[in-house]
């Protein structure tokens, strides 16, 4: 008589056991993400309109009245915050596009590694270093630009450039490469290759670059502070003056603004244009 060796099915326990573990990992993952990112954004919009906020867990009460009491010095601060993070945001990605373009195919051990290691540098260099080194560097003739504001767009070039040209060289794949040399043996110029094959393809590439780089130079301060000159304001510089001074009611409302506008010009860069049909 055969003997029947079939084992019982049972409940798969480490299965459960798994699904409860991922559960509580992604609630705990949640509730970082929470506590570090949105509710600082929350406390400071509720102490932008907060009538007074001392020794409580709310406010004791909501006004407007600091949105009101933001000067012209304020809101010209804010224009000066938005076209130097659009100024440095362009160059950052023109740079960064070019970079990676030039490095793109050279041998990593001669001189394209030198170049790639000068170009991420800054990456490696303390931002208030960095401002005083280019305020030392040029503060003096024949270059002296230490007296405009150029000389922080510069100092914000070089912190944003590395993570522009990360952006370009991580999307010159070697898809792209055998699309470049395709066009090229169909006669295509070089200035034709570059305007139809190569930048449509690295349209997701510059988005993202000019995203990055407009949000580092809106939040970045400590070069700023190093070489600003005077006369010269962005919101982050009259944020801390005002929070050194202990007005951090107004500093709330003036840098809930500020991220207001800066989402919107973000929102802005990612939108998707239409493409023309052709007819």
């Amino acid at each position: 008589m055969a003997t029947d060796f079939t084992l019982p099915v049972t409940t798969s326990k480490p299965h459960s056991l798994r699904r409860i573990g991922a559960w509580v990992f992604t609630g705990f993952a949640a509730l970082l993400c929470f506590w570090l990112f949105v509710l600082p954004v929350i406390v400071v919009a509720l102490s932008s309109v907060a009538s007074h906020w001392s020794g409580t867990i709310f406010p004791d009460g909501f006004s407007m009245r600091w949105f009101e009491r933001l000067g012209s010095s304020d809101f010209d601060a804010l224009t000066t915050s938005l076209e130097v993070g659009f100024g440095v945001a362009v160059l950052g990605t023109m740079l960064g596009l070019w970079l990676a373009l030039v490095l793109e195919g050279r041998d990593r051990r001669g001189v394209g590694a030198w170049v790639d290691t000068i170009a991420m540098m800054p990456n490696g260099v303390p931002s208030v270093v960095l401002g005083l080194s280019v305020l030392i560097a040029y503060h003096k003739k024949p270059l002296d630009i230490s007296g405009s504001a150029a000389i922080v767009v510069l100092v914000q070039l070089a912190l944003v450039l590395p993570f522009c040209y990360r952006c370009a060289a991580a999307a010159l794949r070697p898809e792209l490469t055998i699309l470049r040399e395709a066009a090229a043996s169909l006669g295509a110029p070089p200035s034709m290759v570059l305007s139809r094959v190569v930048l449509p393809q690295l349209v997701p590439a510059i988005r993202a670059s000019l995203a990055l780089g407009f949000a580092l130079s809106l939040g970045e301060l400590g070069a700023t502070l190093t070489v600003y000159p005077p006369g010269f304001a962005t919101v982050p510089i009259v944020v801390v003056g005002q929070v050194n001074r202990g007005y951090y009611l107004p500093a709330s409302a003036l840098s809930l603004i500020l991220l207001a506008v800066s989402l919107a010009a973000l929102l802005l860069i990612a939108a998707k244009v239409p493409r023309r049909r052709m007819a």
